[in-house]
């Protein structure tokens, strides 16, 4: 995708591995699955850009979530956050990681109905390798969690999943409607694709957003960038993540809108749904959005 009128490169991956967005927000607890991972190759695509495969093998990181308390809707709860070396078992530090997107440590949260989306910044706890965030969930089931790190010691991003919280007795429903607009906190967000969305092949778009039928050009700095986009797939096993790769923002005064463009290469066909997030008067702002790939 491709974010304020510059040419952004998706983010793709896939076999149980995620793509990282970026905010501030809460998530998470429960019981833990073997963490899958995936490391990230560069594609120059226009002004560069990154494109991300699953790559298991090669994942030097493992993570794990301990909630202090059952997850439960509308409770807040505090959740440790455990990084280790997959080879020797030694914790990670923020010491032993490098920033991006001004962040060393991302976590992207989603429930089974794609519909309950975090983007967590855990801060360091007491012990060397963990680190703390405060989650309160919207559901009472599972939550995938993928964190996004970039180790010192191979200066290669790697995407770690993981889930937490017990599982539902049924399958989580996905609303699986097409919804190209989004208003929230009085700000309508539209999508737009210039052709119809197929597997393995480029579309471009764009976001704009609007308040009271105006355009809103008052969206401001977060990670980097004036917008991210994030987009999770119907298999609950992939995602793709967009973000600007022209100019960004110089510094925390900048401002950027109405419209963001973006490009997208899907690798496979079904729903996705995809979250637009923005920051406006200090506040992270999700947008979401329903498409089908053909």
């Amino acid at each position: 995708m491709k974010l304020l009128h510059a040419l952004l490169v998706t983010t793709i991956l896939t076999s149980g591995v995620a793509a990282y967005a970026a905010g501030d927000h809460a998530g998470g607890h429960g019981s833990n699955t073997p963490a899958a991972a995936a490391s990230m190759s560069h594609d120059a695509m226009g002004h560069g850009g990154e494109k991300m495969e699953a790559m298991a093998d090669q994942n030097t990181v493992k993570l794990a979530l301990e909630p202090a308390a059952a997850l439960e809707a509308g409770k807040t709860t505090q959740v440790t956050v455990k990084l280790n070396a997959v080879v020797d078992g030694r914790p990670l530090t923020f010491d032993d990681l490098k920033e991006a997107h001004t962040k060393k440590l991302h976590l992207l949260v989603i429930d089974p109905s794609l519909s309950d989306y975090h983007h967590i910044h855990p801060v360091a706890g007491k012990n060397p390798g963990e680190y703390v965030f405060d989650f309160t969930p919207l559901k009472n089931d599972s939550y995938r969690v993928w964190a996004d790190v970039i180790p010192v010691a191979t200066d290669k991003q790697e995407y770690v999943q993981t889930d937490m919280g017990t599982p539902a007795k049924e399958k989580a429903s996905i609303d699986k409607a097409t919804s190209m607009t989004a208003t929230v906190e009085g700000y309508t967000f539209t999508l737009a694709l210039d052709g119809e969305p197929k597997a393995g092949a480029p579309v471009m778009g764009s976001v704009t957003v609007t308040k009271d039928g105006q355009p809103f050009t008052g969206l401001e700095p977060v990670m980097g960038a004036f917008a991210h986009v994030v987009a999770f797939t119907e298999d609950y096993n992939s995602v793709l993540h967009v973000h600007p790769m022209g100019k960004e923002p110089g510094s925390d005064t900048d401002r950027g809108g109405s419209k963001l463009e973006f490009h997208i290469e899907p690798e496979k066909s079904g729903f996705v749904k995809l979250f637009a997030q923005v920051r406006i008067d200090g506040k992270d702002i999700f947008a979401p959005f329903g498409i089908t790939v053909k």
